[in-house]
């Protein structure tokens, strides 16, 4: 596969290697994707790629206002709501699933933890970007979030690296150049600078992750809202295509991301997180489910 550039949507509850779970999307109209999604195994990578400008509008739903959120106080609401959306209000799990207070706790506080980690502010400026969305109704409560960033991922495998492990690798890549080398590299983009340090079978992807919304706001179209400002944020930092990992035993998630434009890109294991019965000694544990990645170009 020779196409390079990529956007890997992530739906997951925590850390990117780990988490594919959200599904919380309304169907619309399909838009073309590349050959690479279609009949390459490996992650396909444009990285410059001018992006394109998309062609679909949604109206906003009534009552949302949809806004950037780094504050963690915020970040610590978002987190209890999408535990709430995600998990109470499952559409995968008919009447939601049913959690205890010690269950609602432990699955917040990881919530938490994951989304200040990567959508937190920062005194300096992050190598790689990434944004958090949030949709407020009139009475000042959030009804929808989604999250989207850059992340180094594998080419060969699709697995999409931890945040600390892709700027590791960044920076010691940066670090093991000469003055000279690294002063050639001062004005590139990011895509570029990647192209450069990074081995030949890792490359940037945007990862969409964290997409919920709540019972009381669906079927207003804001789930496409909020993919749509996921994707115009990744056009914006110069991508052209996305990625998103859906478990793909979810028939209705994967139905509807396809609705949206997505299409299949591969199918394989990847951990994801489940609750343990109350008395655990770890209530959030993990598993290897079959998952599947969905591409779209922008």
């Amino acid at each position: 596969c020779t196409v390079r550039g990529s956007k890997f949507i992530m739906n997951s509850f925590c850390a990117i290697a780990t988490l594919c779970l959200l599904f919380h999307v309304q169907p619309g109209s399909s838009t073309r994707v590349p050959a690479a999604f279609v009949s390459c195994p490996v992650l396909p990578v444009r990285m410059g790629a001018r992006p394109r400008q998309s062609r679909r509008a949604w109206p906003l739903s009534p009552s949302a206002v949809i806004s950037q959120v780094d504050d963690y106080l915020e970040i610590k609401d978002t987190a209890c709501f999408f535990v709430r959306a995600f998990w109470e209000q499952s559409t995968a799990i008919e009447g939601g699933l049913q959690l205890s207070e010690a269950q609602r706790a432990a699955l917040e506080q990881v919530q938490e933890g994951d989304m200040s980690e990567r959508y937190g502010k920062l005194v300096g400026k992050r190598k790689l970007m990434s944004e958090l969305f949030v949709s407020r109704g009139d009475d000042g409560m959030v009804e929808a979030c989604a999250g989207v960033e850059v992340a180094v991922a594998d080419r060969t495998t699709g697995q999409v690296l931890k945040r600390n492990k892709g700027e590791e690798l960044l920076t010691g890549s940066l670090a093991a150049m000469s003055a000279r080398e690294r002063n050639t590299l001062r004005r590139v983009s990011l895509t570029e600078l990647a192209d450069a340090v990074l081995p030949s079978n890792l490359g940037l992807v945007p990862v969409l992750s964290n997409l919920a919304v709540g019972s009381e706001a669906r079927g207003q179209g804001l789930g496409q809202q909020m993919v749509q400002q996921c994707e115009d944020a990744a056009k914006s930092w110069g991508f052209g295509e996305m990625l998103l990992l859906v478990e793909a035993s979810n028939v209705a998630a994967v139905s509807l991301y396809k609705k949206l434009g997505y299409q299949d890109v591969w199918t394989q294991p990847v951990q994801a997180a489940r609750v343990a019965e109350d008395g655990a000694a770890n209530i959030v544990s993990y598993e290897m489910v079959e998952t599947c990645a969905l591409g779209k170009v922008l």
